[in-house]
């Protein structure tokens, strides 16, 4: 069995998705003896919230507990479940090609290292961001965890603090991701060149000012389909120039259409 993007078994209580990563927190539902053998279309990391968790995968023959966290690159053939009654997980997933970007095919199955799983750890417990400036925060936290994760992590992940200003600029973007892109003004009301903030932007964002507020939009959109209001209407309502170009940059975004992505939500 080959399971698609983000999907597992067990029942969704949150999610959201940012630049590829799904962050999904699940409770444990299908009994351990209905668990068939499967593998996953991406690579996922799994961090356990509660119960005693136990993984078929080479390279990972121990029973975890709480706090305990490991990584399954694509494809890799297991028949996890919990021991107990009532497990719950938080399950972080990357398609294929990312994975592969982030360097992280190799290796196999294998329980994370101290640094890594404390990073897991955190990012776990961190609460489930709906705004950008929060999904941009777990963006961040998911690519320093991939980064701890590789055989050979690299030594110095620090990066220099976001000013005050750039701050302020993206907080902008996010509020006004409805109205036309105005760079020059974001720049001039910041105090800087229109290059420096693109170059800022790019440093501590890893993507345009053009880009960012796209998301932004995007995540907008995503917040009311997941109110109930139908794929038609949020195009409409955000200015999109009709349902198939907003399905298009959804599925950009997320690796997913709209509809896909609120079939994620519903238990497997």
């Amino acid at each position: 069995m080959r399971l698609r993007h983000a999907q597992f078994y067990g029942r969704f209580d949150t999610r959201c998705d940012v630049a590829g990563f799904s962050l999904a927190r699940l409770s444990a539902q299908t009994p351990a003896h209905e668990v068939a053998p499967h593998e996953h279309e991406d690579g996922h990391f799994i961090v356990v919230l509660a119960g005693r968790y136990r993984s078929s995968a080479r390279g990972v023959s121990e029973l975890l507990g709480p706090g305990d966290a490991l990584w399954n690159p694509p494809g890799t053939r297991h028949q996890d479940r919990f021991v107990d009654t009532q497990g719950r997980f938080v399950a972080l997933s990357l398609p294929a090609q990312q994975a592969a970007d982030l360097a992280l095919q190799d290796g196999g199955a294998r329980r994370l290292g101290a640094a890594a799983q404390h990073m897991a750890q955190g990012l776990a417990l961190q609460p489930v961001a709906l705004d950008l400036g929060g999904l941009l925060q777990i963006e961040d936290r998911c690519r320093q965890l991939c980064a701890l994760s590789q055989p050979r992590p690299p030594q110095d992940l620090r990066e220099p603090r976001e000013p005050a200003w750039l701050r302020r600029c993206m907080e902008q973007l996010v509020d006004e991701c409805e109205q036309p892109l105005r760079l020059a003004a974001l720049a001039a009301a910041a105090g800087v060149h229109p290059v420096s903030l693109s170059r800022a932007f790019r440093r501590h964002y890893g993507l345009s000012p053009g880009r960012l507020q796209r998301r932004a939009l995007l995540n907008r959109a995503a917040r009311r389909l997941r109110d109930g209001q139908a794929i038609a209407d949020v195009a409409a309502q955000l200015g999109f120039a009709d349902q198939s170009h907003f399905t298009r940059l959804f599925r950009a975004e997320y690796r997913c259409t709209p509809a896909a992505w609120l079939a994620g939500f519903k238990t497997f």
